[in-house]
């Protein structure tokens, strides 16, 4: 506790300097910052991003829902689905593909661990984000590879013309408090951005409605036993706490030039809730346990160059170079006492390399665009501290071609192919005696190497003023993990990539002058599918079959009287997994429906700004039957409807107040199997901006 409460006296300390130092900025402007244009790879204006579907989630959209993470934010994005599980990490998928097999990029930068493909989205907060664009099914080549399933691009600040310096301070229970500070502002040619935020917790409530219940829990030696995990009120080993600081510097030397230098530090401890339904502890070393863990140090950092320079009216060019770093601590315990610590594993990351990309305009009717990327991947693991680290390296890269016609007036067709590529030369393995789990020696694994060509089809045709249709049809493909390739259970290093041909049809509808309306049909044909409920080797990770996804989205918002805004989101996916040897055709963690709805209404005269979400995820099957055990039961998650109200007063000139609650009615659901969501929640907050 000492630890925590020194953490909080530094934290305050540096977002007071930067709150109060800067405090010298001119007057507000109505603008506060901009979306840092560097960040985007396909831009606003190319008409590529208007032949698939984007769901964009924006700062008035995160301010409305109250949300604190990215993850948090992207939970009521049409056609996203978010759950937590394991390691008190958010799975965030897209139209039920999970997290691993999309692209996930901060400022069209790679974010990912290199041995599951992705990272805890919980760990960036949105202080620092002026959008999050979700891009589904027909992505641009120009993306790079391994967007199967689409590409989550979070778009950060950048400083607007004047300066603008903020500061916000938010409590909730369980001597729960969160702090953040910015400033930017451009001064000739130069501009900045920084921000630094700190959150501490002591956990978070269960719903009243809760009822404990006993799991299993297999212990190696010492057997199986009923326990209960979880007895209600607090969710046990819930804590956390978070660090974290963005800087972004910008010089404009000329009018077609800019270039960035971006630094972010993330820096997150946190318990581990136990699954409610089964856990397990190995006690004999390398020891490992599900049941009472702890994710210390989970800490990533990234430095980033940007720069773009227009050459003439024909050539522009932008160039990324970046190297983001990754390293956290899984810390195993006996019991839940968490008092005996059996281990530490430690996995020590870092992803190195850069991207090129050139817009050519020959004439005003054709644009032709290249991007070129490569990346080395670095991942260094240890089951615990008295073994060496083995360490596996990769290369991956993308050549993308894409070309937009707009020939005829109102029609605009894109054409694209990528070539990407995956190379592993290196794939050390530690080698340890049973029974005294002893270090004997280190091995080399495989490394195999595979190249996929993913093109791209897309049209769009503005009918009317107020109408238009778009379609897409693209190839997408996901190379193999490294869990995948070299898992002690059940890696396999012959696995081959994952594809997909991503299918989109459309129409964007306006009405009138008081709304949109979208309806877009999407269908997914992936083959090679990677999985280990494959018959063959119990548990190997085996390429063996066919999965599709056939669905549609319908969208809708409304402006019908002065500061009322209606909005409703409808998801229907039917997900099957097609493959030969399978005993039910269904899929697990994939809800048939979703529906995200909002009401926001602006009080007049005295500004107060009414937000009602509300969030309804269908039930879904958490357990199936498996080749390898035809027999496992059936089980299945509930479905649930969440509703959360937030009410925002501005206070004179500089400051608003809130209050928020999230899960209104106190529902008891579990998103995923074994692992309850948040009760009712409070918070409260005051900001003021200068």
């Amino acid at each position: 506790m000492r630890k925590r409460k020194k953490n909080f006296w530094i934290w305050t300390g540096l977002i007071l300097i930067l709150s109060a130092g800067l405090c010298w900025a001119e007057e507000k402007k109505t603008k506060d910052f901009e979306a840092y244009t560097l960040g985007e790879i396909v831009v606003s204006g190319d008409k590529v991003r208007e032949t698939t579907v984007i769901a964009e989630v924006t700062a008035e959209d995160i301010a409305a829902t109250n949300s604190k993470t990215v993850a948090e934010a992207l939970t009521y994005a049409p056609g996203v689905k978010v759950t937590m599980g394991r390691k008190n990490e958010p799975n965030v998928s897209i139209r039920n593909f999970d997290q691993s097999q999309a692209l996930v990029l901060i400022d069209g930068v790679p974010y990912y661990e290199t041995n599951f493909g992705k990272l805890d989205l919980n760990q960036i907060p949105t202080d620092n984000v002026a959008r999050i664009e979700v891009i589904k099914g027909g992505a641009s080549v120009l993306y790079g590879a391994n967007a199967l399933a689409g590409v989550i691009n979070i778009i950060t600040r950048q400083a607007s013309e004047k300066p603008f310096t903020s500061a916000t301070a938010e409590f909730s229970e369980n001597n729960t408090y969160r702090l953040s500070a910015t400033h930017g502002m451009k001064k000739g040619i130069w501009s900045w951005w920084l921000n630094a935020s700190f959150l501490d917790s002591d956990g978070w409530n269960l719903s009243d409605d809760f009822k404990p219940k006993k799991g299993t829990l297999v212990k190696s030696p010492g057997g199986r036993s009923q326990v209960i995990f979880e007895d209600g009120g607090k969710r046990d080993n819930s804590d956390v706490t978070s660090k974290n600081f963005w800087a972004k510097f910008g010089a404009a030397p000329m009018k077609d030039s800019e270039f960035f230098v971006n630094f972010h530090y993330l820096n997150r401890d946190k318990g581990s809730p136990a699954s409610t339904d089964s856990n397990t502890v190995f006690l004999t070393r390398p020891a490992f346990s599900t049941a009472f863990v702890r994710i210390q140090n989970y800490e990533d950092w990234g430095l980033d160059l940007d720069g773009r320079h227009r050459l003439n009216d024909q050539w522009n060019l932008k160039a990324k170079l970046f190297y983001h770093h990754h390293n956290d601590d899984y810390v195993s315990f006996s019991d839940a006492s968490l008092s005996k610590q059996i281990a530490v594993s430690r996995f020590e990351d870092y992803i190195m390399g850069g991207s090129f990309f050139a817009d050519y305009q020959p004439v005003k009717w054709n644009n032709l665009r290249l991007s070129l990327h490569f990346k080395e991947d670095d991942h260094k693991e240890r089951d615990d501290a008295y073994l060496p680290f083995a360490e596996s390296k990769s290369y991956t890269g993308s050549l993308g071609l894409e070309d937009e016609f707009t020939l005829v007036k109102n029609l605009s067709l894109v054409g694209g192919i990528s070539y990407d590529w995956f190379d592993v030369n290196q794939a050390q393995k530690n080698v340890t005696a049973a029974g005294t789990g002893n270090f004997v020696r280190q091995i080399s694994n495989p490394t195999p190497n595979t190249s996929e060509f993913n093109p791209m089809i897309g049209l769009n045709y503005q009918v009317a003023d107020m109408t238009k249709l778009f379609g897409s049809a693209a190839r997408k493909s996901r190379f193999p993990t490294l869990q995948q390739l070299y898992s002690t259970r059940g890696g396999n290093p012959n696995l081959s990539s994952e594809t997909s041909i991503n299918y989109t049809l459309g129409i964007d509808q306006a009405l009138a002058k008081i709304g949109q309306l979208e309806l877009a049909l999407f269908y997914y044909d992936v083959s090679n599918l990677i999985s280990r409920d494959a018959p063959g080797p119990l548990g190997s990770y085996l390429n063996y079959g066919y999965a599709s996804r056939t669905g549609l989205e319908f969208g809708v918002s409304v402006y019908p009287l002065a500061g009322l805004l209606l909005r409703g989101d409808y998801t229907y996916i039917e997900s099957k997994n097609l493959s030969s040897g399978r005993v039910s055709d269904d899929v697990t963690f994939s809800p048939q429906h979703k529906l995200d709805l909002g009401v926001q209404y602006i009080v007049p005269q005295v500004k107060t700004k009414l937000d009602l979400i509300g969030l309804y995820v269908g039930e879904a099957f958490s357990q199936l039957p498996t080749p390898q055990n035809p027999n496992l039961a059936t089980l299945k998650t509930g479905d649930y409807f969440v509703t959360n109200f937030k009410v925002t007063q501005p206070i004179l000139k500089w400051f608003e107040v809130y209050v928020a609650v999230n899960n209104i009615f106190d529902i008891n659901y579990e998103p995923e199997f074994g692992f309850p969501a948040p009760g009712r929640t409070f918070w409260g907050g005051v900001t003021g901006k200068f």
